[in-house]
């Protein structure tokens, strides 16, 4: 190991650990296929190459940060409630599912029942086709894929 004549100054960037007192500069070999690697790893993870072989050789837990770009409020709250819907329609059909497994009888009540739920599935996945064709910019999308489907009405 040797060590630099460079004083230790505090990093501002939020890819370098703090504080920034490492004074000691370590060297290694590598293949190209290896620093190539490194490099393309420490780039997608946002992470200087310091920073990542520091974190690994101390089993610290590396992810990779998500990052929401603008309107990702809108978007979290677009998907929480397509989950919701999804959830809800799933019940039922479980629910349904479950008469019948049961031995339950087959009425016109439980046909137009079951009716109902597909027609709520396939306006689920409009909606759901709807809202991320807004949010990524791609409502061509919704709009093509709206006129080769069908509605089951009971």
């Amino acid at each position: 190991m040797t060590k630099t004549n460079v004083q230790p100054i505090p990093s501002n960037s939020q890819h370098h650990d703090t504080p920034n007192n490492k004074t000691h500069v370590i060297k290694f070999r590598v293949t190209a296929e290896e620093k190539a690697s490194l490099e393309l790893t420490c780039k997608l993870l946002n992470l200087s190459l310091s920073t990542f072989i520091r974190r690994a050789i101390h089993n610290v837990k590396i992810e990779k940060p998500v990052i929401v770009a603008g309107g990702g409020e809108k978007s979290l709250t677009a998907v929480s409630t397509l989950l919701a819907q999804c959830s809800k329609v799933g019940g039922n059909l479980n629910q349904l599912a479950r008469h019948f497994n049961s031995g339950g009888a087959d009425t016109e009540q439980i046909r137009a029942k079951l009716l109902d739920e597909l027609a709520d599935l396939t306006a689920f996945r409009l909606n759901a086709e709807k809202v991320l064709g807004e949010l990524y910019g791609n409502a061509e999308a919704y709009r093509l894929s709206r006129k080769g489907s069908c509605i089951v009405q009971p």
